[in-house]
């Protein structure tokens, strides 16, 4: 009897052993379902899409530029001396013809002097040797003699006159002082720089643009600038050249000058450039965001049933939010419009919206 009861216990025991596994394994079984089925899922990635729209518009580029002045002259000295006053600061208005630096003169007066004195002398020479030579009271030579002193007398005088003049150094243009490289006392020389004028009532702003962007300006010449500084005032810049040579990136200069109301624009300010073409264009229009890389040189992913394909497209900007593609896709095809970032070619795809 007890070794039945024994026996009977030791068979309970494997029987309680045995469901544990069992357990196990389905518990394992279901997990790894589970995992497998979470894994399916996850491999799903949710987009949105949206189908091309063809349409009109009117082409519309901007690019961002920086403002320099109108003009810019660097005023280099033209004589040597003793510096005796100096007018204007930096950031002062100034005006053509303007006394900015006087040099003291006395030499160049005497010198001036000299000459104005020996040109009368010559003349008055020239003309007894020119009533002489009527009556052939002297030779040809003697005539030309004293044609020869007279004008080398007049090469003097226009020196010496010169000389004088640059004594005093008068600003050539109307503008804004930028710079200054003189006081007063200091001794100047020849081709020294004195100032820097900018004009300021013009200004010019300068830009970079596509090949393509150059071809489709329009025919008035015109854009519509805004200044970051001053974003609540559009300006009118007139297209004023046009680079004929890219630069390394294949982008052409175009500068455009504007007025500048109230002298409140600055050198160095940044902003952009609004340029609309004149005439009406059709073609397939897409979200910029749609457009994986730079719109020149992107891709987009296109459904192909559950998954997607990438296609290379030719794109170009119309505005802020939307491109033209000419080339890569159709106007039946749909387009990821978000989620790109974690797809590849063949991802699984699970579609949030609905397609229009």
């Amino acid at each position: 009897m007890k070794q039945i009861k024994k026996y009977a216990g030791i068979g309970i025991i494997i029987a309680i052993v045995a469901l544990g596994i069992l357990q196990l394994v389905n518990n394992k079984k279901r997990l790894d379902n589970e995992l497998q089925a979470m894994q399916q899922y996850s491999m799903v990635v949710p987009v949105e899409v949206i189908t091309p729209e063809r349409q009109g518009f009117s082409q519309q580029v901007t690019e961002n530029g920086v403002l320099t002045s109108g003009a810019e002259v660097t005023i280099l000295s033209e004589t040597s001396g003793k510096v005796l006053s100096v007018n204007g600061n930096i950031g002062d208005k100034v005006y053509t013809g303007q006394t900015l630096v006087t040099v003291e003169k006395e030499l160049a007066e005497s010198q001036f002097q000299l000459a104005k004195t020996n040109l009368k002398h010559a003349e008055k020479d020239l003309a007894r040797y020119d009533n002489l030579a009527g009556g052939e009271a002297v030779t040809q030579q003697q005539l030309e003699a004293v044609k020869l002193k007279y004008k080398d007398a007049q090469t003097q005088f226009t020196a010496s006159k010169k000389q004088l003049e640059n004594t005093t150094i008068r600003s050539p243009i109307s503008g804004i002082i930028a710079s200054r490289s003189v006081e007063k006392g200091s001794y100047l020389l020849p081709s020294v720089p004195v100032f820097t004028i900018v004009e300021q009532d013009r200004m010019v702003f300068t830009v970079n643009m596509a090949e393509e962007d150059v071809l489709a300006l329009g025919t008035e010449r015109k854009a519509g600038v805004f200044i970051d500084a001053f974003p609540e005032k559009s300006l009118t810049g007139n297209i004023r050249g046009i680079s004929t040579v890219p630069d390394l990136s294949g982008r052409y200069k175009v500068e455009m000058e504007l007025n500048n109301p109230g002298n409140i624009l600055r050198a160095g300010m940044s902003g952009k450039a609004v340029f609309a073409s004149d005439t009406d264009n059709e073609g397939l229009v897409i979200p910029r965001k749609c457009v994986v890389g730079s719109v020149r040189d992107g891709k987009v992913f296109i459904v192909h049933g559950d998954t997607v394909i990438s296609k290379q497209v030719k794109a170009r900007t119309l505005n802020e939010a939307e491109v033209l593609v000419a080339e890569g896709i159709t106007e039946t095809d749909r387009i990821v419009l978000s989620g790109q970032i974690n797809l590849e070619d063949g991802s699984k795809i699970r579609i949030l919206n609905v397609s229009p």
